[in-house]
């Protein structure tokens, strides 16, 4: 059994017990659960934004690489030094 389920299991036997002895501690133990999963639902959601958001930083650094591996091709034609080179009279 997976080591998250039997944590489920603790949790809810131990809420279980508190609801018999004492219907305070219940209700404090099980808002304080319920706290703990909401701020982790907001670090996850948060997470989420914080990955799309970069992930489409990526892809504009990606067409800006290839848009200037493209003109670093297109001029390297223009940099050659033979007086007959035949990538520049193409170029040209």
């Amino acid at each position: 059994m997976s080591t998250k389920i039997k944590q489920l299991f603790g949790w809810l036997l131990t809420l279980l017990n508190l609801v018999k002895n004492d219907p305070a501690k219940a209700r404090e133990f099980s808002d304080l659960v319920s706290d703990q999963y909401d701020f982790l639902v907001e670090k996850i959601e948060q997470f989420q934004t914080d990955y799309i958001e970069l992930c489409e930083r990526i892809k504009l650094l990606y067409v800006e690489i290839a848009g200037l591996r493209e003109e670093i091709s297109k001029n390297a034609g223009l940099k050659c030094t033979v007086i007959d080179c035949n990538r520049r009279l193409l170029l040209n």
